[in-house]
C-alpha cells in the first residue's frame, strides 16, 4: 500500500485523536498508571488522512484504546480504506478496503496484527479473507487459511506473504485454485 500502509493509517488515527482532544503536547504519563488501562479510550471513532489536499485513507473503529507507552493501539470493529499511490504496484487494484473484528499495533515500531474475519477488498474486484494477519515493517504475513478471488482467478492457501507496496503477494503452504481464461474475441 506504499506510503499509505497500515502503519500510516494507524499513525494518522493517533494524530487525529490527539488533535481532536485539543492537546498538542503529550502530557506525562502517570507513574501509577496500570499497563492494562488505556491512556485514551474512544467509541465510534472515524478518521481521514490527507496528503496534498486529497483524502488518501479513511476508517472507523467501534472502539479504540491508545496507550502512550510504545504508541500501542487496540481496536475493535475496525475498517480502513486506502487509496494507493498513483503509479505504485497497487494502483491497478483501486481503493483498498480492510475490515477486521480486532486490530492492534505499535505505531512507532510499524508492527501490528488484525484478527477475526480479516477481509481485504479492492475496487477492481479482488477479495481475500483470512482469520489473522501480522504486519511488520513493510511485510504482511499470515499462517491461517486464505481464500482469495478476483477477476479471472479463485485460489486457496494456508498462509500468505505480501509486501505492502504490492511488489509481492503470495499465498503459501498448499496453494490450489483456478484461473479463468478470457473468452476468444
Amino acid at each position: 500500500m506504499g506510503s499509505q500502509n497500515v502503519s500510516a493509517v494507524s499513525a494518522v488515527l493517533v494524530l487525529a485523536l490527539a488533535w481532536g482532544c485539543g492537546n498538542s503536547a503529550n502530557p506525562p504519563v502517570s507513574s501509577i498508571s496500570s499497563p492494562d488501562v488505556p491512556d485514551l479510550s474512544l467509541q465510534g471513532v472515524a478518521f481521514a488522512r490527507l496528503s496534498e489536499g486529497q483524502v488518501v485513507a479513511r476508517g472507523t473503529a467501534a472502539r479504540l484504546d491508545y496507550r502512550r507507552g510504545g504508541g500501542r493501539l487496540v481496536t475493535s470493529g475496525a475498517t480502513a480504506a486506502v487509496q494507493p499511490t498513483p503509479g505504485s504496484s497497487l494502483a491497478a487494484l483501486g481503493t483498498l478496503r480492510l475490515v477486521a473484528q480486532d486490530a492492534k499495533g505499535e505505531v512507532p515500531n510499524r508492527r501490528g496484527s488484525a484478527s477475526g474475519g480479516v477481509r481485504f477488498d479492492a475496487a477492481r474486484g479482488d477479495t481475500a479473507v483470512t482469520e489473522r494477519v501480522e504486519y511488520d515493517g513493510d511485510v504482511l504475513r499470515g499462517n491461517a487459511p486464505v481464500v482469495a478471488h478476483g477477476p479471472g482467478y479463485r485460489v486457496n492457501g494456508n498462509g500468505l506473504f505480501a509486501r505492502v507496496d504490492g511488489s509481492a503477494i503470495q499465498l503459501t503452504s498448499g496453494v490450489e485454485g483456478q484461473l479463468q481464461m478470457e473468452a476468444p474475441r
